[in-house]
């Protein structure tokens, strides 16, 4: 039996500016691709961002962009709406070859919302995912994390976004992932404020990726060759 190898990207100890990150994906997946480097799984945290996916648009913002408190806008070509990315939230961008995984699209989504739960549940927390005509993952009708990814030649990018101590209230300029009437909540509200770091739920994170989609063995990508990416 061969050994699937994937390499993790933890870039959690600083802010990664959204078009950074974006250019760093672009940079791992052509390699993904063409190379045959292993599939990787990015962790990081952006600075406030709000991010308009394929079928958002500006009707999802409920203030003008002078009242979006500093918060950036950018179009992104991930599924989904309009949803938010700061400070105390966990991204999680995997890299992942899906021919090279044999994993459809559909597998891999839900394998994703799989992971985030058994990432939660690790802490006794209960949440859900595929419920009807909802996206993401829930903590009964709360909103703990979002799911949106992009598939280009079978390799992925984007992914899941998990709040841990993120400020919720930036939530409320927008309609977030188009859900009206639903709140968004954190493993902070769930749980206790400071009950838990973002790094120590992403480091959960990896585990509960590796075990869903059965990969061996984990190599760390060394920070040093983040240093020209991230600013």
């Amino acid at each position: 039996m061969s050994t699937r190898v994937l390499r993790v990207c933890n870039a959690l100890g600083c802010l990664w500016k959204y078009q950074s990150a974006l250019r760093y994906q672009e940079h791992i997946a052509s390699s993904v691709r063409h190379q045959g480097v292993a599939d990787t799984l990015i962790l990081l945290q952006h600075p406030a961002v709000y991010t308009i996916g394929k079928r958002g648009t500006e009707a999802d913002f409920k203030v003008s962009r002078e009242d979006l408190r500093g918060a950036a806008v950018q179009t992104v070509p991930r599924g989904g709406e309009t949803t938010f990315h700061g400070p105390g939230q966990l991204v999680c961008y995997p890299i992942v070859n899906l021919r090279r995984l044999k994993c459809g699209a559909r597998a891999y989504v839900e394998g994703l919302e799989d992971t985030v739960i058994a990432t939660v549940g690790e802490r006794g927390l209960s949440a859900q995912g595929r419920l009807p005509g909802r996206t993401g993952v829930w903590v009964g009708e709360r909103k703990i994390a979002a799911i949106g990814v992009q598939i280009s030649h079978g390799v992925t990018r984007h992914g899941a976004a998990l709040n841990v101590s993120t400020d919720l209230s930036y939530f409320d300029s927008i309609v977030p992932c188009g859900l009206a009437d639903k709140e968004v909540t954190s493993l902070d509200q769930e749980l206790g404020q400071g009950s838990l770091t973002v790094q120590e739920v992403g480091d959960h994170f990896v585990q509960c990726f590796m075990k869903q989609f059965e990969y061996s063995m984990a190599e760390t990508i060394p920070r040093s060759q983040l240093e020209d990416w991230h600013t």
